[in-house]
């Protein structure tokens, strides 16, 4: 009698803070930082380069972002929120030489289901990427046309990013579905 098991890759609040980080660029002049507003992601970093003149960024608020240094300069923005920042040279920031960088959180990405495999005992076996430190909880379901199906397995809080879960009743199990729900 030949089984098949099929992993299906459902998400249900599972979410990965972005790996891929970018970097915004801002240019400055006379007067003026282009853009002057920019929205980014937690763990972007915000540059100020390609200018020309003397000038500084200094942050009004409580982020001091480059401190009033001169240009150029770099921040990595690590809190959401509104920044506003000014150059601190003598007039400038009363002729409009002012900016803001607004800093959302980083957008989420799902769960990933790999490296799916049944073991020699019928036990199946996958590899989760996920985020380190928080409770996976681990689900299966025979029967997917119902939310109430779902059954859960185990619940794990890795300390790593990637960690593997082994389905030790997956034995003699005709047709089963995973997913993985990450708490808050």
């Amino acid at each position: 009698m030949r089984f098949r098991l099929l992993l299906s890759l459902w998400f249900l609040g599972t979410y990965l803070p972005s790996a891929a980080a970018i970097t915004t660029n801002i240019t400055y002049g006379s007067f003026f930082f282009v853009p002057r507003i920019i929205s980014i992601n937690v763990g972007d970093t915000v540059v100020w380069t390609n200018g020309f003149g003397s000038h500084t960024v200094l942050g009004t608020g409580s982020e001091p972002i480059c401190g009033g240094a001169f240009l150029p300069c770099s921040h990595t923005f690590s809190t959401p929120g509104t920044y506003l920042y000014e150059c601190t040279v003598a007039g400038h920031a009363a002729a409009g030489m002012t900016g803001v960088v607004n800093v959302a959180s980083a957008p989420l990405t799902p769960a990933l289901l790999t490296n799916a495999m049944r073991l020699a005992n019928g036990q199946f076996q996958f590899t989760i990427i996920s985020t380190a430190n928080r409770a996976n909880t681990i689900q299966a379901s025979t029967d997917i046309s119902n939310a109430t199906n779902w059954m859960s397995l185990s619940t794990m809080t890795p300390s790593k990013s990637t960690f593997t879960f082994t389905d030790t009743n997956a034995a003699g199990m005709a047709l089963r579905f995973y997913r993985v729900v990450e708490s808050p």
